[in-house]
């Protein structure tokens, strides 16, 4: 009980010590941070450009958009506006718009970037309109490369037990079929002579040519994901690594395991541990963007593989509801809610979004099972960022432009509804869709963004 009475005391002086500006900030500031998390092409970049589009479109044109977002009225907006985030990059939502006028798609994010959306909203209650006169409510965001997340999970695995699972992943499944020449390199090296940089970086550089085969051919579980990035902050090229034969890694006095096991441990020490110190933990709202259609392009065992890469990214957050107290005043924050998108949504006709919705649940099992003892809400969603797509002749028809610019139409075979309805071996390949030239009034068209904002606020449900 003394202790219950000494924590009670301890955050009353907390807010006690805050000055007047703060304490005003407390009561007329509501903050909700959101981190989206997705694998690479998962549409990050887009829905971000589309996200700022449409909220300014809405606030500062009376543009009807985003009809089903109620806790923002436009009638009882006053201002909006984006500002940075303390340590991080702005996010380019400019230069995502000029790409879109030349008809590029904006670029995949390769760093960290940060931003907030200011909403200044006018107060409608007699009291309130006095006391004070509105209320800003901010969204902050932060966006950050797919890859890094897929390495966060080796901050739990030693060197040696990393380098045997990696063999394992890429010995079997879709991935053995681009590690060839990666296992054929390996079988022709001479592990007898001494790990010098430049043996080193052929090692190096050899496994990181699967990688980027393996990621061109639409494989999600790739580690370590950094080594993707050009701009990544960790210097692969001179304290990279790889897996190595078991032969190897059993032989904890061997030079390539020393020197290996070395640049592993720097990896973690100093990329991964600050990087979920920092990132990872400063949430408490997640969009966790999941592409079905890559998986359904390739194959079957894609999306079980996607299945399985998600279920390892729920380890990487910190989930549980976090009281006001702790978000406002002691800065403690925790997830309390997550929306699982399945992105590009108008890439298949309308009657067949049902399935998808489906296939997009039997994805998330394994990430939702991490939430079975704490107290997370929920939700799965269908999200068109930029409406590609128009109805075609019949309801399993779509009319899109493609990548010669023609307007075509094209019949669609029904999606399964689970993974197990689809065949081994079987494929649904989708639309290669081009920028359309009316890239703003499409992205005003854009579907489910505000059902997904609606139920992270938790407001007017």
């Amino acid at each position: 009980m003394q202790e219950n009475i000494a924590t009670i005391f301890d955050k009353t002086r907390a807010v006690a010590s805050l000055t007047g500006d703060k304490l005003a900030d407390v009561f007329s500031k509501e903050t909700h941070r959101f981190t989206i998390t997705g694998l690479s092409r998962s549409g990050k970049s887009m829905l971000f450009t589309s996200l700022i589009t449409m909220l300014k479109s809405r606030s500062e044109e009376g543009y009807a958009c985003m009809p089903l977002l109620r806790y923002l009225p436009p009638s009882q907006v006053l201002d909006m506006h984006i500002a940075p985030i303390d340590g991080y990059k702005p996010f380019p939502h400019l230069d995502n718009l000029e790409a879109l006028k030349l008809g590029e798609w904006p670029s995949a994010t390769e760093e960290a970037y940060g931003f907030k959306l200011i909403v200044r909203l006018k107060q409608t209650g007699s009291l309130k309109k006095h006391l004070l006169p509105h209320t800003d409510v901010v969204f902050e965001f932060i966006d950050y490369p797919g890859e890094w997340i897929t390495d966060i999970p080796m901050l739990n695995k030693p060197y040696a037990q990393w380098s045997d699972s990696a063999w394992a992943q890429l010995s079997s499944g879709p991935q053995q079929y681009f590690a060839t020449p990666w296992k054929q390199f390996v079988n022709e090296f001479d592990f007898e002579q001494a790990p010098t940089p430049e043996r080193i970086t052929q090692l190096i550089n050899a496994y990181r040519d699967y990688l980027i085969e393996a990621k061109a051919n639409g494989i999600s579980l790739l580690q370590p994901g950094s080594f993707l990035l050009e701009s990544s902050d960790f210097d692969w090229k001179n304290f990279g690594f790889t897996p190595l034969p078991s032969s190897i890694t059993s032989d904890i006095s061997h030079p390539w395991f020393k020197a290996f096991d070395k640049h592993y441990g720097s990896f973690q020490k100093a990329w991964l541990t600050p990087l979920k110190q920092s990132i990872f933990k400063e949430t408490d709202k997640q969009i966790i963007l999941v592409d079905l259609f890559e998986g359904l392009n390739h194959s079957r065992q894609h999306l079980y593989q996607l299945k399985e890469t998600l279920s390892h990214l729920a380890d990487t957050f910190v989930y549980g509801q976090s009281s006001w107290f702790s978000r406002t005043v002691l800065k403690k924050q925790q997830i309390g809610r997550v929306a699982f998108v399945a992105t590009k949504a108008d890439l298949i006709p309308s009657n067949q979004r049902e399935n998808l919705l489906s296939l997009l649940t039997q994805v998330t099992e394994g990430a939702r099972a991490r939430f079975n003892d704490k107290p997370i809400e929920f939700e799965h969603f269908l999200v068109s960022a930029l409406q590609v797509t128009d109805e075609g002749g019949n309801s399993n028809a779509i009319r899109y432009k493609n990548s010669e610019g023609q307007y075509v139409e094209s019949t669609f075979e029904a999606l399964p509804r689970t993974l197990k309805e689809m065949e081994e071996g079987s494929h649904f390949p989708v639309p290669h869709v081009t920028v359309p030239q009316d890239f703003k009034a499409r992205i005003l068209a854009g579907k489910g963004i505000d059902r997904l904002l609606q139920f992270l606020l938790g407001k007017g449900e």
